[in-house]
């Protein structure tokens, strides 16, 4: 199953973060609280299109 980018965020944001406990639908965070420039590793992992 190949995903646009946009469809490819939506799955991924679809997860809580087990990185960084960003909550569904949300992007995730850095350290410091503030959007991260790319998703977590451990978030993609979650949507098996994108193994």
């Amino acid at each position: 199953m190949d995903l646009t980018p946009d469809q490819a965020a939506l799955a991924v944001e679809h997860h809580d973060c087990p990185n960084c406990d960003a909550p569904a639908g949300s992007a995730c965070r850095t350290r410091g609280g503030k959007t991260a420039a790319k998703y977590h590793t451990p978030r993609f992992v979650l949507v098996p299109a994108l193994r």
